[in-house]
């Protein structure tokens, strides 16, 4: 009953992604980020937005964006015009 066992065994976790540089953007941006979304460890959908420097409190926009995204399972890569220990992010 040994295939029976391979059955039964879960898969270990996706191990999610946290991308982060900072640029300038060519001052058009604050911030650009992808999102990339996975079912059943393959992927299944990639979203990009922008987010303009000229919005209101685009910063906690980004921040939030981030944290659903990584909450709700997907890869998060951003680029930034802002360094990551202003928005609270600790470099690895």
């Amino acid at each position: 009953m040994s295939w029976l066992n391979r059955l039964q065994k879960p898969k270990p976790p996706r191990k999610q992604v946290l991308y982060f540089a900072q640029d300038n953007l060519n001052g058009r941006y604050f911030a650009v980020v992808r999102l990339t979304w996975f079912c059943d460890g393959k992927i299944f959908r990639i979203s990009e937005m922008a987010l303009h420097n000229y919005d209101v409190n685009v910063m906690e926009q980004l921040i939030s964006v981030v944290h659903e995204a990584l909450y709700e399972g997907a890869d998060v890569s951003a680029l930034c015009i802002a360094t990551a220990e202003e928005l609270g992010l600790e470099p690895t």
